[in-house]
């Protein structure tokens, strides 16, 4: 992962390269094919979407233009809904739902290594995340209206998951 620090005067720092770096420096790299993250120097805040945004529209001139005006304006009148939508869907064709479970498979097997659930509590719970099938799917993902709702359910799963290891 690169690093880059933004700070207040909005000079751009690789810190891997621990040099400054410019918008189209940052290009190279995505080109490269390295992944990138951005950040406020003094808050941390993540500005990786920001600046990538920036990166593209400032892309006037180069290989592609820059996008067109219709599909900006298309994209600030979409409602939220829409575009949660579009990431799902972007979320889907690149295999997302592969890789989420790849990762829920990965961590439920080091719980049953470590002893830490059994194997049918192991095997109740893939079904649940897995939504039985086997594969997660990408359109079944919370938006941001569920998510309260799901902080509520992984609180109430891990204090069962807790009771079942002092129960052990």
């Amino acid at each position: 992962m690169e690093l880059i620090k933004k700070y207040g005067n909005r000079k751009l720092y690789h810190t891997n390269a621990k040099q400054y770096i410019t918008l189209h420096g940052i290009a190279k790299l995505i080109r490269a094919g390295s992944d990138v993250r951005v950040v406020d120097n003094v808050t941390g805040e993540d500005l990786t979407v920001q600046t990538l945004s920036q990166i593209l529209l400032n892309n006037k001139g180069r290989r592609s233009g820059p996008l067109p005006i219709p599909l900006l304006s298309d994209l600030i009148q979409t409602s939220g809904e829409t575009l949660s939508q579009m990431r799902r869907n972007l979320f889907h064709s690149l295999g997302g739902s592969q890789i989420v479970e790849a990762e829920i498979r990965l961590r439920l097997e080091h719980l049953l290594d470590e002893g830490k659930i059994s194997e049918e509590l192991c095997q109740r719970m893939g079904q649940l995340l897995l939504n039985d099938s086997g594969h997660a799917h990408a359109e079944n993902l919370p938006d941001r209206s569920d998510v309260e709702r799901l902080k509520g359910q992984v609180e109430q799963l891990a204090n069962l998951v807790e009771q079942l290891l002092q129960d052990k």
